[in-house]
């Protein structure tokens, strides 16, 4: 049989099993697409299940924000929340959990109170055909969202100096109460509410997966019937294919058998090897073009091992180039930061709504580095700083800069962490007593102010040919200020520092300070631990004077770190 009408046969064999292969193929991905929609249902059910998730979550930062500023836009944003909840309010574009992160930094305008295609979350879920039980968990964990939100309005009327009448309205008036509110918002009924509103939204979901893994389970169970079946008839193409490979090595064994032995010889990288085949079939002409290519192959692998040549030196020259690229690149910006430009990005700005940023410098610098000289002064700021850096990794915070004699930390950034505060209260109290045990041991005096604010900030990467990562905001302002006010060897702190940490450290009263281009505010020094320092329970003053702290309680020992009696 010439190879012609071997082909022809062969081809019609290969079109039958290939119009079996693609009627399959049309029911598998039929099949696919239904797995695919019940798995983008059970993705819709969930993230509508987030939503209260992140809806909650937001309030009750919206809620303690406006407690801590009395900030009106905090209790415009809580309510639009409420409303986009319930209906009265279109859901915005791109409503996600990343949504308030935006409108808090400023990056995107709050949403507009557009009643139009409002849409309540209840309505939502009805719309994606849920069952009785799945609603009726829907409506527990709105029942105790509902009662998360009341505590939250009792605090923020109470800030507002406005008290429930006991007609669950707020028309009693009084004065406002920061405490009362502190106290509702992180109380243990409030906590356990919220653990219950979680707890039901899990549930939630457990249902709806459960009710969506029969289902799914099902789909899956016929598209692997469909591709079992479609694996056979690919099975059989392949045994057509065998079958005709076999019958042309017996038809034309001789032949293919004196070509494969070369075909082997010029594998092994004899490129001289001919072939010695005669004729004018398709085995002829089969042995000429592996000639042609085993002599092209030769020529070409010639010029190949030079190139080889040159492109190894190039690599490793380009490998040492990155190497220098990358350590210089994590030198200068944080580890975080240095991957995220190296995978690409171009543009790194993002909003960070709580953060602690840290301030210091050396009490009259100038004229003690005029005294002391370039050298000895370099010296000295390379001890200070080298301890100040093993600080910072220490207490898992992040160095921003240092210009001359001042120091720059912050916590929470890059890396987002809710004890933001009390890494930087840590690394502050181990650096002042660095300092103050440092100083001891030199020759002239040598003081450090610093300086603690908490709050929001814009942080990314500026500049192209020489990057550098900072941070923007009032917070930055707010602590180079206090750090400027502070006495020398103490952390002056603001009264949202204190808020945050008063749980667990010890502070005194640094009264009313006048900060440049802001309004008097209270201050505080930060004293220490309360583990640290079991016997301090508070620092008391005559007269509620906050600048004498030669008076404790009678349980407090007679030295505290950090403490000088006479400031």
């Amino acid at each position: 049989m010439k190879l012609r009408t071997f082909f022809s046969i062969f081809f019609l064999l290969l079109v039958a099993l290939a119009g079996g292969n693609l009627a399959l193929g049309v029911f598998l991905e039929k099949a696919q697409k239904n797995l695919e929609t019940s798995h983008r249902e059970l993705q819709s059910l969930t993230t509508l299940a987030e939503d209260l998730v992140f809806s909650s979550q937001w309030q009750t930062r919206f809620a303690r924000g406006y407690i801590s500023s009395n900030d009106p836009r905090r209790v415009e944003w809580y309510n639009t929340i409420e409303d986009i909840l319930n209906g009265k309010v279109a859901r915005p574009k791109d409503y996600d959990s990343g949504y308030w992160d935006l409108v808090n930094g400023g990056i995107i305008p709050p949403p507009e109170k557009k009643s139009e295609g409002a849409v309540s979350i209840e309505e939502r879920f009805l719309s994606q055909n849920v069952t009785a039980h799945e609603l009726n968990k829907l409506k527990e964990a709105r029942s105790f969202l509902e009662k998360v939100v009341a505590i939250e309005r009792a605090a923020m009327h109470a800030v507002n100096g406005e008290f429930d009448d006991g007609a669950g309205t707020y028309s009693r008036k009084g004065k406002p109460d920061r405490a009362l509110a502190t106290k509702l918002l992180f109380s243990d009924e409030y906590r356990k509410l919220n653990g219950d509103l979680t707890l039901r939204i899990a549930q939630m979901q457990n249902l709806i997966r459960q009710r969506y893994a029969g289902r799914i389970s099902q789909e899956q169970a016929f598209a692997s019937q469909l591709f079992e079946a479609n694996s056979y008839l690919n099975i059989g193409l392949f045994g057509v294919v065998v079958l005709s490979l076999i019958f042309l090595r017996n038809r034309f064994a001789v032949r293919a058998s004196h070509l494969m032995s070369v075909v082997r010889e010029i594998g092994s990288g004899n490129l001289a090897a001919q072939a010695s085949v005669f004729g004018s079939d398709e085995i002829s002409e089969l042995a000429t073009t592996v000639n042609t290519m085993a002599a092209n192959l030769n020529v070409a692998f010639d010029k190949l091992e030079d190139k080889i040549k040159l492109s190894g030196k190039a690599l490793s020259d380009l490998e040492i180039e990155r190497s220098r690229s990358e350590k210089l690149l994590h030198n200068i910006l944080p580890a975080a930061i240095a991957e995220r430009l190296r995978g690409g990005e171009e543009t790194i700005a993002e909003v960070f709504p709580e953060v602690t940023v840290f301030f210091s410098d050396i009490v009259g610098f100038t004229e003690l580095s005029a005294k002391l000289g370039p050298h000895a002064t370099v010296n000295m700021l390379n001890v200070l700083f080298e301890k100040f850096d093993e600080l910072v990794e220490k207490h898992g915070v992040e160095k921003i800069k240092t210009i001359g004699d001042s120091y720059m930390v912050v916590g929470g950034v890059p890396n987002r962490d809710p004890l933001h505060c009390q890494h930087i209260a840590d690394f502050a109290l181990d650096a002042q007593s660095f300092i103050m045990s440092f100083a001891e041991g030199l020759s002239y005096p040598l003081q450090m102010r610093m300086g603690v604010h908490t709050g929001t900030v814009a942080a990314g990467v500026v500049g192209k040919k020489r990057f550098s990562y900072d941070l923007w905001g009032d917070v930055v302002n707010v602590a180079s200020r206090f750090e400027s006010t502070s006495k020398p060897d103490k952390i002056h702190v603001s009264e949202a520092v204190k808020v945050r940490l008063s749980d667990d450290y010890v502070f005194l009263d640094g009264g009313t300070v006048e900060l440049k281009g802001k309004e008097a505010t209270r201050s505080f020094f930060l004293i220490g631990k309360k583990t640290q320092m079991p016997g301090v329970l508070e620092f008391t003053t005559p007269g509620g004077a906050p600048d004498n702290p030669s008076r404790l309680r009678r349980d407090t020992p007679s030295f505290v770190p950090g403490f000088d009696r006479r400031a």
